[in-house]
């Protein structure tokens, strides 16, 4: 396995910069891969709502069978309960697949912070596991292996190029 790749590319400004090396760009393709994943399994969790608000209802009216619920409607408060949840987690995981694709495109213009950012989501990844049909926990491998491909030192070395083409040779600590 290569350690760096040396060749150049042109970029939009007209200055060439070294290529990505094999990991940055395998790293970019998985968090792309990553971000699909994710949205497959909200369309998946949307496709299941109605199974599973139904699901809730009856827990919650079995739980409370026999006793008092003060004149409640416990049907509606779990079913209204249920879909405002399913609204908010919708809409996190769509921000955070969107979020996902544009930092794995910084990261594939050599920026470290995306790299960074990105290490952070893979690790938040881990609540995720459990979804629809074990697709979180395919997507958290995804995403893990993502992470480490973008930390080898194939990569580190290719960030600091980066890093000095944009800021100059005397800022390269």
């Amino acid at each position: 396995m290569s350690t760096f790749d040396s060749s150049t590319t042109t970029s939009t400004a007209g200055s060439t910069a070294p290529a990505a090396p094999g990991s940055v760009a395998w790293s970019y393709r998985l968090y792309l891969i990553g971000a699909i994943l994710g949205l497959v399994g909200i369309v998946l969790s949307l496709v299941l709502l109605p199974a599973t608000i139904d699901a809730a209802v009856q827990r919650a009216t079995g739980q409370l069978q026999g006793r008092s619920t003060q004149g409640l409607d416990v049907e509606a408060i779990t079913r209204g309960s249920a879909i405002a949840g399913a609204v908010i987690g919708v809409a996190i995981a769509v921000v955070f697949s969107v979020l996902t694709i544009v930092f794995a495109r910084k990261l594939r213009q050599g920026r470290n912070w995306a790299r960074i950012v990105l290490v952070v989501f893979a690790a938040l990844q881990v609540f995720g596991i459990l979804s629809v049909f074990g697709l979180g926990a395919l997507q958290f491998l995804v995403v893990a292996a993502a992470a480490v491909l973008s930390f080898l030192p194939a990569s580190n070395a290719w960030f600091r190029e980066q890093k000095a083409l944009r800021t100059g040779p005397a800022s390269t600590v």
